[in-house]
């Protein structure tokens, strides 16, 4: 009996010792940070990776910086599939995607419809739901192409910039629920490659973010500014740690808050069959830089701030919503999902219409401004005490 549980034990040991025999090394793989979609003259897809180098990340002193420590590779096919397979054929490592962080469309993908290669990262195993989703307005290839000073690769830089949340912020997981949605519509941040300084190498630059692509069903209809994206994200109520600057009078004189934050809720309603929507803001920040002669202490300047505050949150959703519901006439508002939220019976009966009512949906704006603290200091720094304006 002793002998033969002894002998069961160690095949149930060697058994488990056999576990590893199939698995694959680190040295065997090759790691994508980022993966970029460009449209060919004969209408095939070129499907771009950017490799990360294993051994170069840490040693940029030494090997030249960011230019040894990714490389790019390409081919084109009838589909993505078919790029990455002729791909592996001129890689010696097997392609993985566990690092990739960053997926970027160029324009013509997007305007001609990325619904082939959104099912493709949706269908694969391996793309990351978290992975960040861009559109390129130049040649996608591009933005993984250049090289940083600082990061280790520009996908790395278009991550962190995405983690910074200085536009919108769409994840591959996000960009499925909203192409899913009521509406059908989506937002994605639009990449440009920012201009060579005259001192740095070659292709030492970054990419960066700069406004938004407006995206119905699967194709992009239009793109809108900066200027306006930051109303657009009041909207959608993704404004954290955001700073933001307002004149104070006709002489321009500026004062800044950071971090500004907010709360916002969307009030949908139907009276008579007219459609309403009320966007419900409340606002906080911090003044970071007073450029006036003007005391915040002053209860009656700090109103002054708070409605100049105001005004200037008003004035950029009534931009984006001039620019969005009137002249694009795309709902990436989340206005449709509000609505068959609250009134599922009435929403059923007209979104088949949706696409004509969205623009006469009369909207509200109820904003609420609060500074909470004058920085460091009480008056104006620089100027003298009896300078100060007292009213």
């Amino acid at each position: 009996m002793n002998k033969g549980l002894r002998l069961c034990i160690l095949m149930f040991i060697f058994v488990f010792l056999a576990g590893c025999w199939d698995r694959t090394e680190l040295n065997d793989l090759a790691l994508i940070s980022g993966i970029a979609f460009d449209k060919t003259e004969d209408n095939r897809i070129e499907t771009t990776v950017q490799i990360i180098i294993p051994q170069n990340q840490g040693e940029g002193g030494k090997t030249g910086g960011a230019l040894q420590k990714t490389i790019v590779r390409s081919e084109a096919g009838i589909n993505i599939s078919d790029a990455l397979s002729k791909l592996q054929r001129k890689i010696p490592r097997k392609i993985f995607w566990g690092q990739c962080k960053t997926f970027i469309f160029s324009k013509d993908v997007a305007e001609s419809g990325i619904k082939e290669e959104f099912d493709f990262l949706v269908r694969h195993p391996q793309p990351r739901e978290r992975a960040y989703m861009f559109v390129s307005a130049e040649k996608a290839a591009e933005a993984l192409e250049v090289f940083p000073s600082i990061e280790s690769s520009s996908s790395q830089v278009l991550e962190q910039l995405a983690n910074l949340q200085v536009g919108i912020t769409v994840t591959l997981e996000q960009l499925s629920m909203m192409l899913k949605g009521e509406a059908r519509t989506a937002v994605l941040p639009l990449v440009r490659i920012l201009p060579k300084n005259k001192s740095a190498k070659p292709f030492q630059t970054i990419p960066y973010i700069d406004g938004t692509v407006l995206i119905k069903k699967d194709k992009m209809i239009g793109k809108i500014t900066e200027k306006t994206t930051h109303g657009l994200m009041w909207i959608l109520n993704e404004v954290d740690e955001f700073t933001l600057s307002f004149a104070m009078d006709k002489d321009e004189e500026v004062v800044s808050l950071k971090p500004v934050k907010a709360r916002v809720k969307l009030i949908p309603a139907i009276s008579n069959d007219k459609w309403m929507m009320t966007i419900k803001i409340k606002a906080e920040g911090d003044i970071i830089q007073n450029e006036t002669d003007l005391n915040p202490m002053n209860p009656k300047v700090l109103n002054m701030m708070n409605e100049a505050f105001k005004e200037d949150i008003e004035g950029r959703i009534k931009k984006a919503l001039q620019v969005i519901q009137q002249e694009n006439k795309t709902d990436v508002l989340g206005f449709a999902t509000a609505f068959h939220r609250k009134y599922p019976h009435q929403w059923e009966k007209n979104k088949d219409r949706w696409d004509e009512m969205f623009p006469r949906v009369e909207v509200t704006l109820d904003i609420k401004t609060s500074i909470q603290r004058p920085g460091l200091i009480n008056s104006p720094g620089g100027i003298p005490e009896e300078e100060v304006q007292k009213q």
